[in-house]
């Protein structure tokens, strides 16, 4: 018996096929003794010498302006995060002159200035 079959989901479908014989060769129908099986695990392990496929990890590329990827993501969002606060101080300003409230009053329906 396997997970499926003590799981709370026993009387499942999948778990009905699961616990049959038939269960354990599913994806590979002739089973894990056949030869063709086999043939496909020895051309893999001939094709990686044995190692796998995991490669180690690169260094990330550096483009001519000397940055990665990452720090132009992270350049950009932050021109975008100031961008966006000018934006909200600027229409907070607007309001606090066209109501007479306090810009102190104001500035925390807006995201960026209530810090």
């Amino acid at each position: 018996m396997n997970f499926f079959g003590k799981s709370l989901f026993g009387k499942t479908v999948f778990a009905k096929i699961m616990n049959r014989e038939i269960g354990n060769t599913l994806g590979n129908p002739l089973g894990e003794g056949s030869g063709a099986f086999r043939a496909r695990k020895a051309t893999l392990a001939a094709m990686t010498g044995g190692k796998g496929f995991r490669t180690p990890a690169k260094q990330p590329r550096v483009y001519s302006d000397g940055l990665t990827r990452g720090q132009r993501k992270r350049m950009r969002r932050d021109i975008c995060i100031v961008k966006e606060a000018r934006r909200q101080k600027e229409a907070c300003e607007k309001m606090s002159e066209r109501s007479a409230i306090p810009f102190d009053a104001l500035k925390f329906q807006f995201g960026c200035l209530a810090r």
